[in-house]
């Protein structure tokens, strides 16, 4: 129900709009962020999350996002993986 009514909004305010609206909620998930109060961080992660999901429906991106996902997933976790290995042969 929650995705059908994301896709809905989407559709209404079209691709334009939403970008805009997701740069004004990024704004303010930086500042809750700055703030350190972790009420407002949820809360504006839902927010940023609400606008994502439906920049992606917008684009028709989902799979090459997902894929973009994954890739950079694996990337992070080699970065790890070669971190520890530095650790190891430090000590």
């Amino acid at each position: 129900m929650i995705l059908y009514d994301l896709t809905n909004i989407a559709n209404h305010y079209g691709l334009e709009h939403q970008l805009g609206k997701c740069k004004e909620e990024l704004g303010e998930l930086l500042e809750a962020i700055d703030s350190a109060n972790d009420e407002a961080i949820i809360e504006e992660i839902a927010d940023v999350e609400i606008m994502t999901y439906q920049l992606k429906h917008l684009m028709c991106a989902d799979r090459v996002v997902d894929l973009y996902k994954d890739y950079k997933i694996a990337r992070q976790l080699r970065r790890i993986a070669e971190e520890q290995s530095h650790e190891c042969d430090d000590n």
